[in-house]
């Protein structure tokens, strides 16, 4: 399909075909979006915030592509709008609402990762950047049969009052064995659109681990589509909104090859005048014989004017399955929780952050990275 045609689609699909289901309400606030739809394109990147400025990053998406290095058995190119490969962009997520043509219209700059069969890659790491207007990146990433190794995509967007999308299709090969880790640091003053779509094979183990602080609006979203038979999938996620700053994250699983399994648990947390959906759905297709599949979302709000909504959604299609189950709460911080820190010699501040440094850690990645928690905070 032609860039032409994706620009007329942007103008013609929805934001959303329906309401969410199942309490029929739209959880992203898509006028952030709409209002900023024609903003020209970023003619500046966003500064890499000092808290992240240690990571040794392979690849720099922002106003252009900057290949660093590329670790043994992985190759990195460029990737352009006339891409004409065997897996075009677009082609796993397909276009399906106004932001998928948004971002098929309007994308400025990507990568094409291959990490080739057997390769033991150690760890890859890319960036992509926000900038001073719109910026739209797009990322394709093969993953080779029997290749081990460590992913980790970094996406920050800025203090400018700018738009961002991010697009990640990814594909792992039969008997792969990755962590495929995404953070997501957004300042409160740009919305952005992340999309991560990962389709595993036969046998293949993925491990995700999910970090996400939101911005003005931030809609993170990642697919993780169980396709071979005994393929593993395990997810755990930490969620922040912190105060003015607004998220919508979900993470959604599909079990369909036999005896497949997926694990999903996510912890988030909500500020004073913040705003969290932490959301996800796992189903399991009428193909996943014998699948198992498991999500379970806690939502612990930590102010009066803060809102947060833990919807989990679990779906059946096969009659013979060894587990499904699904979990969800949300809570508030009590003021017997409080009064126990207090009487420990913390004050309230600190008694927040304390509790809030916990679902940060919740994910691992924090400790792993070495990651300040109280500087994200701040970014």
């Amino acid at each position: 399909m032609s860039r032409e045609a994706y620009q007329r689609l942007a103008k013609e699909l929805p934001f959303q075909h329906i309401a969410d289901t199942p309490t029929v309400k739209y959880y992203t606030d898509w006028r952030v979006f709409e209002e900023r739809l024609n903003l020209e394109s970023s003619t500046e990147e966003d500064r890499v915030p000092e808290v992240l400025e240690h990571l040794s990053y392979n690849a720099v998406l922002g106003v252009e592509a900057r290949i660093l290095g590329e670790p043994k058995g992985v190759e990195v190119r460029v990737l352009r709008g006339d891409y004409d490969g065997d897996l075009k962009p677009m082609s796993l997520v397909g276009v399906h609402s106004r932001m998928h043509a948004y971002h098929a219209y309007r994308w400025n700059t990507g990568l094409l990762v291959d990490v080739g069969e057997g390769a033991h890659f150690g760890k890859l790491i890319v960036l992509s950047l926000g900038g001073n207007a719109y910026t739209g990146h797009h990322l394709i990433l093969r993953v080779g049969e029997r290749a081990k190794g460590r992913i980790l995509l970094v996406d920050y967007a800025g203090p400018s009052r700018g738009l961002k999308t991010f697009v990640v299709e990814a594909t792992v090969g039969r008997e792969a064995d990755v962590d495929l880790d995404i953070v997501s640091l957004h300042s409160r003053n740009h919305a952005v659109y992340s999309l991560t779509h990962i389709v595993s094979a036969d046998e293949s183990t993925v491990r995700s681990r999910v970090l996400s602080l939101g911005g003005a609006m931030s809609r993170v979203q990642v697919d993780y589509v169980v396709e071979g038979e005994r393929a593993k999938l395990s997810t755990l996620a930490s969620a922040v909104a912190r105060e003015r700053a607004r998220s919508d994250v979900i993470l959604n699983s599909v079990n369909k090859g036999p005896e497949s399994e997926v694990t999903v648990n996510a912890r988030g947390a909500v500020l004073d005048k913040g705003y969290l959906a932490l959301r996800g759905s796992a189903i399991v297709d009428d193909r996943a014989r014998w699948a198992s599949s498991e999500i379970e979302i806690q939502v612990v709000i930590m102010g009066e004017e803060a809102k947060g909504y833990a919807v989990p959604v679990l779906e059946i299609h096969s009659g013979d399955v060894a587990k499904a189950n699904h979990a969800a709460g949300v809570s508030h911080i009590l003021e017997e929780q409080r009064f126990y820190l207090r009487s420990r010699g913390l004050s309230d501040e600190d008694a927040s952050r304390l509790l809030v440094t916990g679902i940060l850690g919740y994910s691992g990645l924090i400790e792993d990275l070495k990651l300040d928690p109280l500087r994200i905070l701040t970014v």
